[in-house]
């Protein structure tokens, strides 16, 4: 009875285990920067991916934007549609969400993330 359990047990904790790690590798979303994706950008040609940097020549009509993302050496022209997050800005860091459209030579951002800094301050409270 103890061996039925012993393997009943065992069958159940690595199909638990696959489970959860299966499904962990599913959530875990990476972004590329603009540097890595001009390296090899037949790679993610017709993918959904996330793009990462720095925004410049930021331009907004209505709810068009157009945005640029640099990461210093590379940048990635950009266009989104719709209401960015509040912390969205010119040089702020962003992670766009979308994909690459080859024959107008641009990233169609389908979703905008805005990075904030890590360094907490009172509101009352100014920087030196």
């Amino acid at each position: 009875m103890a061996k039925k359990f012993t393997i009943i047990f065992l069958v159940f904790s690595v199909i638990s285990a696959y489970l959860i790690f299966s499904g962990m590798k599913e959530s875990i979303s990476f972004y590329i920067t603009p540097k890595e994706f001009f390296e090899n950008y037949q790679k993610y040609a017709g993918k959904r991916l996330r793009l990462g940097g720095f925004v410049s020549e930021l331009q907004v009509n209505g709810l068009e934007h157009f945005f640029i993302i640099t990461d210093g050496e590379y940048s990635v022209p950009v266009t989104f549609r719709g209401i960015p997050p509040d912390l969205f800005g010119k040089a702020k860091g962003t992670i766009v969400e979308g994909f690459w459209d080859a024959e107008k030579k641009i990233f169609v951002a389908k979703f905008i993330m805005a990075k904030h800094s890590e360094e907490y301050h009172p509101p009352n409270i100014q920087r030196k």
